[in-house]
């Protein structure tokens, strides 16, 4: 069996081949038709750039969107830690817990 397959994609007015593996396949379309629909919209919403500025454009959104959602990524996984630390020293030392509970 094979462990990559051939695609084509086109992003704007390029096309693309790439050997990716096959459960890469379709994150990448949705990929590129994301970028292609951003391209489309931005191409008439800014006639007067440049295809590659307008590109610039689209990439800079991207770029955008992802650091976003890492730095939400990385407040979860602080916010989940904290929270295990918790659990786990409520489960290696009641008794702690308890002393709070009682006012000690």
């Amino acid at each position: 069996m094979k462990n990559k397959i051939d695609i084509t994609l086109r992003i704007a007015d390029v096309a693309l081949s790439l050997t990716v593996k096959p459960e890469e396949e379709q994150l990448l379309r949705e990929a590129a038709k994301g970028i292609n629909d951003a391209w489309s919209s931005w191409r008439s919403r800014f006639a007067d750039k440049t295809p590659a500025e307008v590109l610039a454009m689209v990439t800079l959104l991207f770029a955008k969107s992802y650091l976003s959602l890492r730095a939400q990524a990385e407040r979860a996984e602080e916010v989940l830690d904290r929270l295990e630390a918790t659990i786990d020293s409520l489960l290696l030392d009641p008794a702690a817990d308890a002393g709070k509970e009682n006012g000690r």
